[in-house]
C-alpha cells in the first residue's frame, strides 16, 4: 500500500516538526517511488529541485524522518544504506551475497519467530525491516558445493 505524500506532511506537522522545503522534497521523493533510495541519490535529485542542499541537510533529515517513523531505513550491508517511506504493512528483504537480488518477503513470515522471542526471552523485537543475507536458488545451484563453505566460514567474504 502506497503512502500519500499529504499523509507524511500530516503527521510530520501534527508532531509539531516544521515543515521546511527539504523536508517536502524528501516526503515528495519517497513518496513517489515504490523501491529503495539511497541517501546520495536523494541528495542529487534534491539538488535538482535546491542545487546549494548540502550532504549534511539530506542525512539530518533523514535520520529525523526515520526516527519519527515515516521513513525506514534498510541495511543491505557492506555500508549500503537505503531508505523508503515507511509502509503498513512491514515488509523485509532477502538478499544474495553473490548477485545481489533481492526478495521481498512479507512481515507475516516473521511473526513465529517474534512471539517466541518474546515468550521465551520477554524480548519485543523490533521487526519493522529486515533485510537477511544468503544465497538466492540460482546462485546455490550454480556455484560448486565447497565455495559456498568456503565462504561462509570466511567473515570477510561475499
Amino acid at each position: 500500500m502506497k503512502t500519500k505524500h499529504s499523509d507524511l506532511i500530516d503527521s510530520l506537522t501534527t508532531r509539531g516538526y516544521r515543515l521546511t522545503p527539504q523536508r517536502e522534497l524528501l516526503l515528495s521523493m519517497l513518496s513517489e517511488t515504490d523501491t529503495h533510495l539511497s541517501a546520495d541519490t536523494l541528495l542529487t535529485r534534491a539538488r535538482k529541485a535546491y542545487p546549494r542542499v548540502n550532504k549534511s541537510v539530506v542525512y539530518r533529515n533523514l535520520e529525523l524522518l526515520t526516527e519519527l517513523g515515516l521513513v525506514s531505513r534498510v541495511d543491505f550491508g557492506g555500508g549500503h544504506v537505503e531508505y523508503e517511506v515507511h509502509r503498513h504493512p512491514h515488509h523485509h528483504h532477502l538478499v544474495c551475497r553473490n548477485c545481489h537480488h533481492m526478495i521481498g518477503i512479507s512481515s507475516d513470515t516473521f511473526a513465529d519467530l517474534q512471539r517466541q522471542l518474546a515468550d521465551r526471552y520477554g524480548f519485543s523485537a523490533d521487526m519493522d525491516h529486515l533485510a537477511l543475507f544468503g544465497l538466492c536458488h540460482d546462485c546455490q545451484t550454480s556455484e560448486p558445493a565447497n565455495a559456498h563453505a568456503q565462504r561462509s566460514h570466511h567473515p570477510h567474504a561475499l
